[in-house]
């Protein structure tokens, strides 16, 4: 069984049950809080951390921050949460 056929089973098995397919399908979450603050959820991994710019892994793709004096304030296996000031989020 393919990736495509996976997620295609999960996304009607989650309409079925009257649930939001980004808890089957394991999507990450973006949350941002002005210009000062982002919390990715549900990330799969850190790739890059400078000052300028943070990448983390996610199933949909890479999610990168970009601004100046990023921090991360925190992180866990689950949850970056990133501080700064943030000018672009962008999903590649």
């Amino acid at each position: 069984m393919g990736p495509d056929l996976k997620r295609t089973l999960k996304r009607q098995f989650a309409h079925a049950l009257d649930l939001p397919p980004g808890v089957l399908l394991d999507y990450a979450t973006i949350s941002l809080i002005g210009d000062v603050e982002a919390k990715i959820m549900n990330h799969k991994g850190l790739v890059q951390y400078t000052t300028t710019n943070i990448k983390a892994r996610s199933t949909q793709g890479l999610i990168e921050v970009l601004g100046k004096d990023l921090e991360i304030v925190s992180f866990s296996a689950h949850e970056i949460k990133i501080a700064g000031q943030i000018r672009q989020v962008v999903l590649k």
